[in-house]
């Protein structure tokens, strides 16, 4: 008797990132790992994401009409745009490192391998588990109508949109990104520190030519 809202959010992330599948392949691109330009699945293929305060509004929303809506309603929950992988790559090149990201498509099976490998010969704990690579090429693009009828809600906040704060924060403190995101703060103030003597580097007149 019990009335249930069935929430199916997309992948939650906010300003500084906070999502695992995005953190670290944001944190591939800044490191320039080899991995970082390759893929196993569709380049064209890719998966909604949703702000945290999105969600929250939603919820909000859904306990401020609970008495108008149906005894069992599941909802479908993110943003209008699913980023292709591809796109998204290219776009975290060129926010972080001003250019052009090129990413490969290799095979499933290599990148099984090359999971196999990382974890059982060289006793690695990798993110990209080989599951992982089996839904590589999934595509989702999820209707939210009944959210916007029932609960008049919609998205205020896009993942394309949120990414040059996201990167910016990253280059100001990646020490502080990295353990924000559960990820090896070490790496990221080895490329925090590289990232400062290019740029420095770069503004000298010796790099100039003068």
């Amino acid at each position: 008797e019990i009335p249930l809202v069935l929430v199916r959010p997309a992948g939650i992330y906010d300003d500084m990132g906070h999502s695992a599948f995005l953190a670290h392949q944001v944190a591939r691109i800044f490191e320039r790992r080899m991995i970082g330009h390759l893929y196993s699945g569709d380049l064209d293929t890719g998966q909604p994401f949703l702000h945290l305060e999105d969600l929250t509004d939603a919820l909000v929303g859904i306990v401020e009409r609970r008495r108008d809506l149906p005894p069992e309603l599941p909802l479908l929950l993110g943003e209008d745009e699913a980023i292709a992988f591809g796109d998204l790559q290219r776009e975290l090149g060129r926010l972080i490192h001003g250019e052009t990201w090129q990413t490969l498509e290799i095979p499933p099976t290599m990148a099984r391998a090359g999971a196999w490998v990382q974890t059982e010969v060289l006793d690695e704990d990798p993110f990209i588990k080989p599951w992982m690579v089996d839904i590589s090429s999934d595509h989702y693009e999820i209707d939210t109508t009944r959210a916007r009828e029932l609960v008049d809600w919609k998205p205020q906040h896009s993942l394309r949109a949120a990414l040059p704060a996201m990167i910016k924060a990253l280059q100001r403190d990646p020490v502080g990104w990295y353990r924000t995101n559960k990820l090896n703060s070490a790496k990221g103030a080895a490329q925090g520190v590289e990232a400062q003597v290019t740029a420095t580097a770069k503004e000298s007149p010796i790099f100039e030519g003068k």
